[in-house]
């Protein structure tokens, strides 16, 4: 061997084994009893063909708003668009019933004139309802079921006029007399329907607006009142000088800014059925300031905290203490004595006010929307 000749890295190396080279194979194919070669392969096909650019099987996006001109499901009261019922908006269905008290049924099929009432005897029956109510010979279940039932025989006929305007406003009011607020939102949601239509006169438009505006407070719809807000000031409406109104927003823009002192006053000034609502998120609020307190006094006397939280006197203070099991939080220094001072002590009660309050956040009400 000629060493002159080899390169000096070279000497003392190994060759390498060379492995031979791996030869892939195709992965057999089980056969598929259910698909055949052919029809796996076609089926295959058209798969890439759904999912391609441009693909002729593309899944078609509808309009919410397109199907509910050309669907009614009269099942639901406020005739939400459904896929089961159809039925021809342009013939609306003609009542041939003449009885005056009816029971609220849900309709499985299309609606059976001979049991659906014509505006005549459906004014009769308010009347009679009404009639028992102001008597006190009814109850409030029997006073929602008719009215229901009188919801839906106008819903069915397609009849907006005055007299449907006042049904659903009757029925609203006497849903938050009797604290029903999953019935009262469904009379709210129908009834912006009706005031958006140009033909319908807007009666009592400032009452109900307001308790719009309550209603989005109780449920925290932020997104909601303002938007209603900026409609109104876009149109100029004269509904927001309107004293029930300006209070409503009053509340909101308190609850918006954490003054819970201004928030409580205007709360405990409002009356009617729109302090139906006011009762429903009052406690939530009071558990919120009482919070806000808490974290930033070691203590508080009864006394202020009964004038924040607007109760009427410091007993009805103690009582809200003691419905939330705060009781033991209350000390009482000199007893009997002219000094007598009653405070709660919010340095050890912070916690479990803190937890009380964010329990109270939950809303659950039926019929929203």
């Amino acid at each position: 061997m000629n060493y002159n000749s080899v390169v000096p890295h070279q000497l003392g190396r190994k060759r390498r084994q060379q492995s031979p080279p791996v030869v892939e194979r195709p992965a057999e194919r089980i056969p598929d009893p259910l698909f055949p070669a052919d029809a796996e392969d076609e089926r295959r096909l058209k798969r890439a063909a759904r999912f391609a650019p441009g693909g002729s099987d593309k899944v078609k996006l509808g309009n919410t708003f397109d199907s509910i001109q050309a669907e009614e499901d009269y099942r639901n009261l406020n005739a939400i668009s459904t896929k089961s019922h159809k039925f021809d908006k342009n013939k609306p269905v003609v009542g041939l019933c003449q009885t005056l008290e009816k029971s609220y049924l849900r309709l499985t099929s299309e609606p059976n004139p001979q049991q659906v009432r014509p505006l005549a005897v459906l004014r009769k029956a308010y009347d009679l309802i009404m009639h028992k109510y102001t008597n006190g010979d009814a109850t409030y279940t029997y006073l929602c079921d008719q009215f229901k039932s009188i919801r839906q025989d106008l819903r069915v006929q397609m009849i907006e006029n005055k007299f449907t305007l006042k049904v659903y406003q009757t029925h609203a009011r006497l849903a938050l007399q009797f604290n029903d607020l999953g019935e009262y939102n469904q009379c709210q949601s129908r009834l912006l329907a009706l005031y958006a239509l140009p033909s319908m006169k807007k009666a009592d438009y400032e009452e109900f607006t307001s308790y719009l505006i309550l209603y989005y407070i109780l449920t925290d719809d932020i997104v909601s009142i303002t938007q209603l807000k900026c409609n109104l000031l876009a149109n100029n409406a004269p509904v927001c000088k309107h004293p029930r109104v300006k209070t409503a927003f009053a509340l909101f823009q308190a609850k918006s800014v954490g003054n819970y002192h201004n928030f409580m006053k205007l709360a405990n000034g409002i009356s009617g059925y729109g302090a139906s609502l006011v009762a429903a998120f009052l406690e939530k609020e009071r558990l919120k300031a009482l919070s806000v307190i808490c974290q930033s006094y070691n203590q508080i006397s009864l006394d202020f905290l009964s004038q924040e939280l607007q109760f009427k006197d410091v007993d009805e203070a103690v009582q809200f203490c003691t419905s939330k099991s705060l009781q033991r939080f209350i000390v009482t220094k000199n007893k009997g004595q002219a000094s007598e001072f009653v405070y709660l002590d919010a340095r050890l009660s912070r916690p479990t006010v803190v937890q009380l309050y964010e329990k109270s956040k939950k809303i659950d009400i039926k019929g929203q929307k």
